[in-house]
């Protein structure tokens, strides 16, 4: 949008819109591009979204992304004839030095770090691009494109709505074998204090979001980053509850009642397993005693937790 471009976002879960409608819209909004993101679970349904979008007009141009196609880029569209394009890791940047290309020549496709494309019979991999060191140079979401009355999050979460879930950092320097970094990699970035601060502000006094989901793969990384938002929510009396996603490792008592003065309610933490062996095997780099710790001082600061677990770990 800030380059001028005409965007839209059709979130088919949440309107709860059967596929089946997808030509009729398609017809509707005449779109050049349309942009599909995927995980392992839903790449099927992206492929199926895509067939129906080539079928209504084989003239679109249709972009895959997310975590699923970063991986398996080549084999994706040696699958899917209906994909033209996939952008691999962040796609901020890319796809917007892509839209440019296609508008100006397909044949400059070439020359964009990080997609991986078609030419003639061929499949070709561009270089990767590397990730956007200043998260703060990114405006925020285009919250204004959802249905943002549609989102709900699953229990234990969601004590208010409307909630919106967002991400305020990226990479994650641990070294769980079971983890992809397929996207944002293991190089830890974060937008600042105030950004963060502002986006929630922004959230809550236009669109009168009432609680914050952070998704940030380990919210707590950086401490003096937790503290100083904190002590910003605090500051300009934002009404605001939220939750976050964090390691055993990387809490402390100050922390955690600073975090529950500034309204976090819950803290999931990634466990994984009850077995120190099976915490080396996944290199968890936790120990058994640090979970009850960190669970002990959350209930002690007023917070609840939330432990995830893994089912048929190595060993």
């Amino acid at each position: 949008e800030k380059s001028g471009y005409l965007v839209k976002i059709l979130d088919m879960s949440a309107l709860r819109l059967p596929v089946n409608l997808l030509p009729t819209i398609i017809r509707k909004e005449k779109p050049d591009i349309v942009g599909i993101t995927a995980m392992t679970p839903t790449i099927n349904s992206a492929v199926t979204v895509a067939k129906k979008v080539k079928e209504s007009d084989c003239n679109i141009t249709i972009i895959l992304g997310g975590p699923h196609v970063t991986v398996l880029a080549e084999e994706t569209l040696k699958n899917t004839p209906q994909d033209d394009i996939i952008v691999r890791g962040e796609g901020e940047l890319t796809i917007l030095e892509l839209v440019k290309a296609l508008e100006r020549n397909p044949n400059n496709v070439n020359r964009v770090l990080g997609v991986t494309y078609r030419e003639g019979t061929k499949i070709k991999s561009n270089p990767s691009r590397p990730p956007i060191l200043n998260l703060d140079k990114l405006p925020f979401p285009a919250f204004h494109l959802l249905p943002i009355g549609k989102y709900r999050l699953h229990p234990p979460f969601g004590r208010r709505s409307p909630v919106m879930p967002i991400i305020t950092s990226r990479g994650c320097p641990y070294r769980c074998i079971f983890c992809s970094k397929s996207v944002f990699g293991e190089k830890y970035r974060s937008n600042s204090p105030v950004y963060v601060v502002d986006e929630i502000q922004l959230l809550n006094e236009k669109f009168g979001i009432k609680e914050i989901r952070f998704y940030d793969d380990v919210f707590t990384l950086d401490r003096k980053r937790v503290i100083t938002i904190c002590k910003l929510l605090k500051e300009q009396r934002i009404d605001i509850l939220w939750s976050c996603e964090t390691r055993v490792n990387l809490v402390d008592k100050e922390l955690l009642k600073v975090m529950k003065d500034a309204g976090c309610y819950m803290i999931a933490y990634g466990v994984e397993s009850g077995n120190q062996r099976i915490l080396e095997n996944l290199r968890k780099d936790i120990k058994l005693e640090q979970v009850v710790k960190a669970i002990e001082l959350a209930c002690e600061a007023g917070i609840e937790t939330v432990t995830y677990f893994m089912i048929g770990s190595p060993g």
